[in-house]
């Protein structure tokens, strides 16, 4: 029997906010980033806009980026919040708020 594959949920995100992004503790599974005229970043933090930093993304003028993360991604322990937002839009791929294994750190 095959291992076991989490549904993916997916939530965009198209200015920066101070506000949480991904409330329950959640796996980033993958990042898609559309960049603008200019070159921008993308900062996404857990516990408050403040917090841990625990991805950044530099976009190039222009460019699109789509990642898949590797293994079990990057675990959001108390949600998902930006602290650094100068791109068009970005697109979370993450584990289904209620998939298993996800557990407040």
């Amino acid at each position: 029997m095959g291992s076991y594959k989490a549904d993916i949920q997916a939530t965009r995100i198209a200015g920066a906010t101070t506000n949480v992004v991904v409330a329950p503790p959640v796996r980033l599974r993958g990042i898609i980033v559309a960049g603008l005229a200019t070159s921008g970043t993308v900062i996404l933090k857990t516990t408050s806009a403040t917090g841990d930093t625990l991805f950044q993304a530099d976009v190039p003028a222009g460019d699109i980026i789509n990642f898949s993360f590797p293994e079990d991604g990057i675990l959001f322990p108390k949600g998902v919040y930006v602290s650094t937002f100068t791109v068009a839009a970005v697109t979370l791929l993450t584990d289904k708020y209620s998939g298993p294994g996800l557990t407040a750190g």
